[in-house]
């Protein structure tokens, strides 16, 4: 019997699998070499239009196997059981194996399987049909199907399932690094009722080749029927998982552009209620306001204009990302001296907080975009003084890595909730969405920084966050893998504007 899982339950390559797989295969072929012997070529051969016709039968079961979905999976059940069976009853041990062995070392071939997998199966298969003939011979291997016969017969197809399935069960359960009974009680139920169907065949199949071995393929007819549902139920509970995903992803979708709506809206008024503000006043109490008055509001006006054209701009570089129309400007640039600038610009907005600049002697240098890099560090240093406390340390490392620079930018802040970790480079996605939140943004700093790092080759991701605060990692490689960027290009002036998280 072949019951397999397609999917999850691939053998992996564990050490005890394979010491569990060569002691299989050895006992297997030992078994195999010494049953070999025993086969009645006199009897094949009085016959051999029925035999072969077994033979084909199993191979093709063996190479079509019924797919049909369980729990998530994908079950394998080679139908090419009742044919082996068949010609164990009719036959004899040595037949049936040689027959299993053959059919499963087709099948394995077809599919690519590595050679100690392929051995496993034959060896397994051996063990199995030569347990269940040991069993039908001591109860006296009735050759014909009669009343007499069905229990040695029952009793033989129990042998052969108990050793199929224990045998199997093993391999996969060490191979899952889970209790190996409690795989073997998870899924006794179902390989169960299933052996028995697929056994319980084999007596049909010997008497339609007793009346007629050209009325067998009347016996295969209702298996293709089993076959071809399974395989159609097998491909729309494929539809409709993937139907599910999508309107999943339509709900997230939705519920994303909601919280942008939401968000960006927020943050559109208020720079603009900002500027309204100081701008009537000065209209209303022209003459009233003395001069250095007046200058602040111009100055606060200015400021949240700018701060205004910094999010429309982030909207922007987000258009251009997504349709991958920003574009390369390279250069050989000196990373340090990019995250130095990055720290003098940043230096006014600290709140008493101190940076620790530590670099690696003999940096290499890199040709990338020099303005994307300083985007990328300009986003994650400002991150790291906006999420962590007054008078705290901002450290910048960078070291030689992998054919590369790797900066690290590590805060001394309260660290990114769990279930928050693997969202903060989704776009629109933040940490704290409330209207009432302490810091501003769009959610749009992370992920356009991420963006970034690819489009230059690079990668960016959260190293590690928790109560002893944020590192995240910037990964850029000495030359990027495409050079057809042009150089002559100037940087566009929106690519390079500070974005927040």
């Amino acid at each position: 019997m072949s019951i397999r899982l397609a999917n999850a339950r691939a053998f992996g390559i564990p050490a005890g699998v394979r010491t569990f797989a060569a002691l299989v295969t050895a006992v297997g072929l030992g078994l195999m070499v010494s049953l070999i012997p025993t086969i009645d070529r006199a009897q094949i051969a009085g016959r051999p239009a029925e035999f072969w016709l077994f033979v084909a039968l199993a191979i093709a079961g063996e190479l079509l196997p019924i797919r049909a979905p369980r729990d998530g999976d994908v079950e394998e059940i080679g139908v090419s059981t009742t044919f082996v069976f068949a010609i164990l009853l009719h036959y004899g041990t040595g037949e049936a194996i040689l027959v299993s062995a053959a059919a499963s070392a087709i099948a394995d071939l077809v599919d690519g399987k590595e050679p100690w997998k392929i051995a496993f199966n034959i060896g397994q298969y051996a063990i199995s049909v030569a347990a269940a003939g040991a069993v039908f011979e001591a109860l006296g291997a009735p050759r014909y199907v009669s009343l007499e016969a069905i229990g040695p017969m029952a009793a033989s197809a129990a042998t052969f399932f108990i050793a199929n399935d224990v045998l199997t069960g093993i391999a996969i359960a060490l191979a899952q690094h889970i209790p190996v009974m409690g795989y073997l009680a998870s899924d006794f139920v179902f390989q169960a009722t299933t052996s028995a169907a697929l056994c319980a065949m084999a007596p049909v199949v010997l008497l339609v080749a007793d009346r007629d071995p050209f009325l067998m393929p009347l016996v295969v007819v209702p298996v293709a029927a089993v076959y071809w549902g399974a395989t159609a139920s097998l491909r729309n509970t494929e539809l409709v998982r993937r139907l599910e995903t999508a309107l999943e992803q339509e709900k997230e979708l939705s519920r994303l552009k909601d919280d942008f709506v939401a968000v960006v809206s927020h943050e559109l008024r208020t720079p603009l209620t900002s500027i309204q503000g100081y701008i009537k006043t000065l209209v209303q109490l022209d003459g009233q306001i003395e001069e250095e008055q007046r200058r602040s509001f111009l100055e606060a006006a200015d400021r949240q204009s700018e701060r205004l054209r910094r999010l429309i701009e982030q909207l922007l570089v987000v258009a251009r990302l997504e349709s991958h129309a920003e574009p390369l400007t390279l250069s050989v640039i000196s990373v340090t001296q990019v995250a130095r600038q990055v720290v003098d610009e940043l230096r006014p907005r600290t709140q008493g907080h101190v940076f620790d600049l530590r670099f690696e002697q003999g940096l290499a240098l890199v040709e990338t975009d020099e303005s994307k890099v300083h985007q990328i560090l300009s986003n994650l240093v400002e991150n790291a003084l906006k999420y962590s406390p007054p008078d705290t340390r901002v450290t910048v490392l960078g070291e030689n890595r992998d054919d590369g620079v790797l900066v690290s930018v590590k805060d001394e802040g309260q660290g990114i909730p769990e279930e928050a970790k693997d969202r903060v480079f989704d776009r629109f996605y933040q940490v704290d969405s409330s209207a009432t939140r302490s810091v501003g943004g769009t959610g749009l700093g992370l992920y356009i920084c991420r963006k970034m790092a690819e489009s230059i080759g690079g990668r960016l991701w959260l190293e590690r966050s928790d109560e002893r605060g944020t590192v995240f990692c910037l990964w850029v490689p000495e030359r990027p893998e495409d050079h057809s960027a042009n150089e002559d290009e100037e940087p566009d002036e929106a690519a390079v504007a500070p974005i927040s998280r």
